[in-house]
Parts: C-alpha cells; structure tokens; sequence
C-alpha cells in the first residue's frame, strides 16, 4: 500500500492529522492589509462591521484564525471557533495571543462540527472553504443553516467544477508524475519545484507555496469540495434566501414593490445568473459577456465530466488498482477537446492554454519538467471559491428557525 493510498478516511481532517499539518496559513505580515481584504469581502456580502458588533457568532473549521481576527475586532457579543485540528488549535492561540488589537475573545471549541451543539443559535454562521458536495457534508451544510437566528446570515463558500478545473488537473498531473512510493516530505518538495513558478504568477497571493502544496496537490479529499451554487440551494434554499455573492455576478433590474410573496424568488433569480457566468469562473484574470445558458451547459458538462473522472481515478488508487486509470487518461483528453472548442467561442488565448495542457496530459513521456514549463496554462487559475451570504426569508421569522423548532420537539 502506498502512502497516497494509505490515507485514513476523514477527509480533511484525517489527512490533517496523519500527517500534523494545517495548511492553511496567510502570509500576514501587513494586518491592516489582511483586515482591509476581509472588510471588503463582509460588506461585499451584506456585512459592514456594525452586523458583527454585539452579535453571537459562531464560525466552523477556522484553520489558522488569521481570518476570525477581523470579525473578533469588531466586538461581536460572543464568538464560538469549532476546530478539532491540533495544529490548527495551536495557531488559533498563538494568534490572538499576539493580537494586540481590542477585540472579543473567541470561545474555542476543539471538538469536530458533527458533534457539536450549542445552546443557543447565532446572528453570523461562518464556514469557509471546508465543506463539498458529498452526501454526509450536504448534512453538515444543513446543519449550519440550521443554527442561524430568524433573520440571521449564513457564510458559505461554494466551488464550481468550472472554477476548480485548472487545479483539478494540476492535481491529476501530480498523481501522474509524483513516484507514490516517496516519503511525504520528498512529494511536497518536488511539487514546489513544479508548482512555485505557476503560482508566482497569482497576483496578491498570501499562502506559501507549501501550503498550497500539501493542502492542494497532495491532499486525497482534495476532489470533493467541489459543490455548485445549484447543490447549496437545493441543499438549504427552501429554507434561506441569498443575500450575496462575491464575486458579484448578477444584476437584478426588478422593481422592488413586485418583490412579495412567492414573487421574492431571489434564488432563482441568482441561479439563473450563475449558470449564464459559468464560463467567468475559468480564469480569475478575466470576465466576460454572460452567456446563455444552454451556451454553458455544454462546457459545464466537459467541465463536470473531468471532476467525475478526477473522483474515478482518487477512488482507483485508493482501492489499490492504478491500472484502471489508464482510460481515463483518454477519457480526460476527449473532454478536454470539448472545452477547446467551447472556449474558442469565447476566449482565443484560454482556448490555447487548454490546448497547451492536453499536449502535456496526452504526452507519451509525460514528467515533470513539461508539466512545470506549461508558459501559457502555467498562468491560469480559476475563480474557485466565491462566497455566498444567505438569510432567512422574512416571512418565515414566526416559525423560528429549525435550530429552535427541533429544540422546542425536544
């Protein structure tokens, strides 16, 4: 057994823990620049600093803290961190131990999300970049929804299989020219050799090259937190309503006297909007033209057909049999084709990065100098993490919310 396959199930947490990382650190040298990014981030999803003041919040798998800091200074009433990563905990301490700012102490709970439960429910629910589409994490999502005051914001990250295409086949290269035999440290090193030129590129970056690395290209789960807006509003849409999106991708013209009763449909409205920009969530560089549709629903195909592919070739190693993976090396090859000729229709130089990396996916002597030198694909890294914000509908604030309604049952 190799030690890609020896990965324990847990997802994040048991990779976390096998090998005593949390990579998820900022560079965060400048605070007031860091704070600055976050602020622009909250007020961009219905949050300026007064929705935190006074308020209970609570917020799920925090990694590092850097990120709580800003919504600690902002003198929430309370502030609940559930982190259960040791490495994680550490950091979360020697944070705020150096946190000279005025700010709220947080109440660090090192226990897992699952068995978690409060006393109460909460203002803000913040979960970043932590949970996907996989059918126990669905649960986790409604559990979230669940905790939120009537009238109260849920934060959530989402991830297209558009906008996490480019890094998907990043990942799927590093299983291919990475012996799976080596020692964890000797992977990482080789991958940073691969990937630090690529990721040099990014303008504004504030994760080490390392811990891209180890949290990215080598971490088994890393195929599972793909979770389309569709599956976010599906999972808990019928009970909240989106308040915001950043990026920002959808205008709403509608007068707002029509907007009572089931015509709200704020959702809808936004669904509609995320399908016509699948395409915008490709290259983080760029933004164009919504498109219909039925225009996107063919490249939305290619690119959900690779992350099925990418979760077909994880569960192959993992089962101990690699040599199943050989179609899918042609499978992933004719999808790329696929989004050649759709990007063509909208982007010329995109369309040649992704002719670029079919070239070096389909080469007989793939290694990792091709995939290192790749001088237009190199550059290119998708949208993959847009924030969403949602809150309870208004007409629902009598029922209370299904934290209280299931507590009140019992």
């Amino acid at each position: 057994m190799t030690t890609e396959q020896a990965t324990p199930s847990g997802g994040h947490l048991g990779y976390y823990l096998q090998y005593g990382i949390s990579p998820v650190r900022y560079q965060m040298d400048d605070v007031e620049a860091h704070f600055d990014r976050r602020d622009s981030l909250y007020r961009s999803l219905g949050l300026p600093p007064v929705a935190f003041r006074g308020s209970r919040v609570l917020e799920v798998a925090p990694g590092s803290g850097q990120n709580s800091m800003y919504i600690a200074s902002c003198s929430p009433a309370s502030y609940d961190l559930v982190e259960p990563n040791p490495q994680a905990i550490q950091q979360i301490r020697t944070g705020y131990d150096k946190l000279e700012l005025p700010h709220t102490k947080p109440n660090l709970h090192p226990v897992r999300f699952e068995s978690f439960e409060p006393d109460g429910a909460y203002d803000v629910v913040v979960c970043e970049n932590w949970l996907g589409s996989l059918p126990h994490e669905i649960e986790l999502i409604c559990k979230l929804a669940s905790m939120v005051v009537p009238g109260g914001v849920l934060v959530l990250t989402f991830t297209p299989s558009s906008g996490l295409f480019s890094n998907i086949m990043r990942r799927l290269l590093s299983l291919r020219i990475i012996d799976p035999t080596l020692d964890f440290e000797k992977k990482t090193k080789r991958l940073i050799d691969v990937f630090a030129p690529q990721l040099a590129t990014i303008a504004n970056m504030t994760r080490s090259t390392r811990d891209w690395v180890q949290d990215c290209m080598l971490n088994p789960h890393y195929f599972n937190i793909v979770i389309p807006l569709d599956t976010v509003l599906k999972a808990i849409g019928g009970e909240m309503e989106v308040l915001a999106t950043f990026p920002r991708f959808t205008p709403d013209w509608r007068w707002f006297k029509s907007l009572s009763g089931s015509a709200r449909q704020f959702n809808d409205v936004m669904l509609d909007a995320y399908r016509e920009n699948l395409h915008n969530f490709i290259d983080y560089r760029k933004t164009w033209r919504a498109r219909p549709t039925t225009a996107n629903s063919q490249l939305d195909a290619a690119f959900r057909g690779i992350h099925h592919a990418a979760v077909r070739w994880r569960s192959a190693l993992d089962s101990g049999d690699p040599a199943s993976t050989k179609p899918l090396v042609e499978q992933i090859g004719a999808l790329l084709s696929d989004i050649v000729v759709g990007l063509a229709e909208i982007d010329h130089d995109t369309s040649q990065a992704i002719r670029e990396l079919k070239s070096v996916w389909e080469h007989p002597q793939l290694d990792a100098a091709m995939v290192r030198d790749m001088k237009v694909y190199g550059s290119l890294f998708g949208r993959e993490t847009p924030y969403i914000s949602l809150t309870q509908p208004r007409r629902m604030y009598g029922a209370h919310s299904k934290f209280e309604r299931s507590a009140a049952k019992s």
